[in-house]
């Protein structure tokens, strides 16, 4: 068994876990239930994780998580606004300086 990624909740973990399973690669997940020793161990030793219970597909489970990675990551991009060229988060479904709509 291979440690394949970890995260800092479940719920980031889940698009790596719905990446797996369409490729259909088995793994395990690890870490689910332990947030509560948080203080007690380092935060980062409580973090889920997925481990490959086939190393043989280590490869291709390391390149799907490196795709899917690239997702999360460009669709935290944060946009201006076409009405006053303010900065906001990605999160914003409107501007918080003008309230205009965002527009893609």
């Amino acid at each position: 068994m291979k440690k394949l990624i970890s995260r800092s909740s479940l719920i980031e973990l889940a698009p790596y876990e719905f990446g797996l399973n369409v490729a259909d690669i088995k793994f395990i997940r690890k870490n689910e239930y332990i947030s509560g020793a948080v203080g007690e161990l380092p935060f980062t030793d409580v973090w889920p994780e997925l481990w490959l219970l086939d190393d043989a597909c280590y490869d291709q489970a390391n390149h799907i998580c490196k795709q899917i990675e690239s997702e999360v990551k460009q669709n935290n991009i944060d946009w201006s606004c076409i009405e006053c060229g303010e900065i906001n988060a990605n999160s914003f479904e409107f501007c918080w300086s003008c309230g205009e709509l965002r527009r893609v």
